[in-house]
């Protein structure tokens, strides 16, 4: 099932399903659910860079554009309700389908679906934003200015 929001595109699938053997008297009852959430974004880079050719020593500056995509990555179990079943509604277990699985855990979790969602959009976002603006991102440790002045003062420079 694939869910957008703010341009993030979020994945859900179900790689495995945990069931009970027997409850009130129906067989192979789902209890658990395993669901991968693969949230990616995906955009337009543009950015200079240089281009130096063999035959010169100079470079040429050139403007680039790729499409990038980042992506973030999240497993979680929901647990279903197996208390009450009724037989009229009950869908056997060779019977079952993704999204109807899919739905039946955002009922169960709605909190924990949205805010992982919402987690992992935002790390999609702030991954695409490290590309995008990485001065922002940019951390240093640098020779404070004094110091700097009084090294270049003591050396005659």
């Amino acid at each position: 099932m694939i869910i957008t929001s703010n341009s993030v595109q979020h994945e859900y699938t179900i790689p495995q399903l945990r069931i009970i053997g027997e409850v009130d008297g129906l067989e192979n009852v789902a209890y658990q659910a395993q669901i991968y959430l693969h949230s990616s974004t995906t955009f337009d880079h543009t950015y200079e860079t240089t281009i130096y050719d063999m035959e010169s020593p100079v470079g040429i500056a050139t403007i680039v554009t790729e499409s990038k995509t980042v992506t973030e990555f999240t497993v979680f179990d929901v647990n279903l309700n197996t208390v009450g079943l009724a037989s009229t509604s009950f869908t056997a277990f060779d019977d079952l389908e993704e999204n109807e699985v899919l739905e039946w855990c955002f009922d169960a979790e709605p909190t924990l679906v949205a805010n992982l969602q919402a987690e992992q959009e935002a790390k999609a976002l702030e991954a695409k934003d490290k590309i995008l603006n990485p001065k922002k991102y940019y951390r240093d440790t640098p020779v404070t200015p004094w110091r700097r002045r009084a090294d270049e003062a003591a050396s005659g420079l």
